[in-house]
């Protein structure tokens, strides 16, 4: 396409704009809202800006923007939709659009930038880079949104837990007071003994339960908060501000992973208030016995408890490192890495099934050299 062409149609634009801003400027003010920009040359009640001059580094209103549209001076200037922080648009050192994204540097750059300090530069255009982040928006929208629902879920469970819990507690005390109450005078300290331990315990887990639940609406509502700012950078079409506002809200959210905490939706007081109705049925000389256990069933009751290892991952994190003895392994093992090392499983099970083995004695460690193994997997005894 041919400059004049281009020119052309950039002229049949300024005045087909220029004609809808001056209706549009004919029928009344247009104050902004919080979240517009205003006009930087209004005077007093300042009006709503409609575009922004990236030459003047200024926004105006549809009344002053109409020299852009008239002068050819202002018509040579560049327009883009009204933004607040224009400078950061301009590139620095050579007071030029900044329209190219550095990948070596991780910045936005202008074109005199790029036949200097970033020559030779891994470089593509803001559109470009624009495009390939906004990918990663899409994934971080997406864990974003993954880590709101798994903690709305978590605080759902929790509550619930926490009503079955104390719902629980009160039956399993209701329970004690009726049972205790039949007992004779002597035991009386004793019973209060158990309704104090019961509710302590209560009381224990329902508040480490509320600090979590508390833990997880603030993250919930900041998470939300940062999904709404990847929500509103997802529409933005400024491609330098998405760059530079991309890089501040890709960062890791610094929350750590929820998956370990486990809910225990059937947690209650009922094996308590079973050790308390067998209590009723006891001989006192048992007494001691019997408390140990109601204590123990107590103590039992959680919502919260780490869940058992699954994964390899989750069983690397209670491995040891061990030494093996170079006096006792098979003569067609060899052991490396300061003897903590041996071949791949398959080799050993291999040579386990074609020389056989057998328990043996194990060796001096003044005399041994190496274990001998039976040639014929036969003579394996069986025990």
């Amino acid at each position: 396409m041919s400059q004049s062409s281009i020119a052309g149609d950039r002229d049949r634009y300024r005045y087909s704009t220029l004609g809808k801003t001056r209706k549009s400027a004919s029928l009344g003010h247009n104050y902004p809202s919080s979240r517009d920009v205003a006009c930087d040359m209004c005077t007093g009640n300042k009006r709503k800006a409609v575009k922004s001059c990236l030459a003047c580094l200024a926004s105006y209103c549809e009344t002053h923007l109409l020299p852009h549209y008239e002068y050819p001076a202002l018509m040579k200037h560049k327009l883009v939709e009204a933004a607040v922080q224009l400078q950061e648009k301009i590139c620095s050192n050579h007071d030029k659009l900044l329209e190219v994204y550095c990948r070596t540097d991780q910045q936005c750059i202008c074109v005199l930038c790029m036949m200097e300090e970033h020559k030779n530069h891994e470089m593509v255009s803001a559109a470009t880079e624009r495009t390939e982040r906004q990918k990663q928006l899409g994934a971080a929208l997406m864990k974003s949104q993954q880590r709101i629902q798994g903690r709305v879920k978590k605080w759902q469970d929790l509550k619930q837990a926490v009503a079955s819990l104390k719902h629980s507690a009160q039956t399993a005390v209701e329970e004690n007071e009726r049972i205790f109450t039949e007992l004779v005078r002597a035991i009386q300290t004793r019973h209060t003994e158990v309704r104090q331990q019961i509710q302590a315990q209560e009381r224990a887990i329902v508040t480490q339960v509320i600090v979590l639940m508390d833990q997880l609406e603030k993250e919930v509502t900041e998470l939300r908060r940062r999904q709404s700012e990847l929500e509103e950078l997802s529409h933005n079409d400024d491609n330098i501000h998405f760059i530079q506002s991309w890089q501040s809200l890709s960062s890791p959210s610094g929350y750590e992973d929820i998956s370990h905490i486990y809910i225990n939706q059937h947690s209650s007081f009922g094996p308590t208030k079973k050790a308390i109705s067998a209590l009723k049925e006891r001989l006192e000389d048992v007494w001691t016995g019997e408390l140990v256990k109601i204590s123990a069933t107590v103590k039992e009751v959680n919502i919260l408890h780490a869940e058992e290892p699954r994964t390899r991952e989750d069983f690397l994190q209670y491995s040891c490192q061990l030494t093996l003895d170079p006096n006792t392994v098979h003569r067609n093992l060899h052991l490396f890495d300061g003897n903590m090392g041996l071949p791949s499983l398959q080799s050993v099970w291999t040579l386990l099934l074609t020389t056989g083995f057998s328990r043996l004695p194990l060796p001096s460690a003044t005399t041994a050299t190496e274990s001998s193994f039976p040639d014929n997997p036969s003579t394996v005894p069986v025990r």
